[in-house]
């Protein structure tokens, strides 16, 4: 290999490495599902799950 190719499979590897990190959930993060969010005098209201919306790349995960 040249050093010009050797250069731009690096620089190529670089920005499908940095496209793909950028990959997630957008939004706030999740509490566990055992965690306590409220006051110990305080009533106690269950909120339903939210329904994650499926992706076409899901399965692979």
């Amino acid at each position: 290999m040249t050093s010009r190719s050797l250069l731009s499979t690096i620089l190529m590897s670089i920005v499908i490495v940095s496209a793909i990190s950028a990959c997630g959930r957008k939004g706030p993060l999740e509490p566990p599902p055992a965690s306590v969010t409220s006051m110990p005098g305080e009533p106690k209201t269950a909120t339903p799950p939210v329904q994650d919306k499926r992706f076409i790349l899901d399965p692979l995960i």
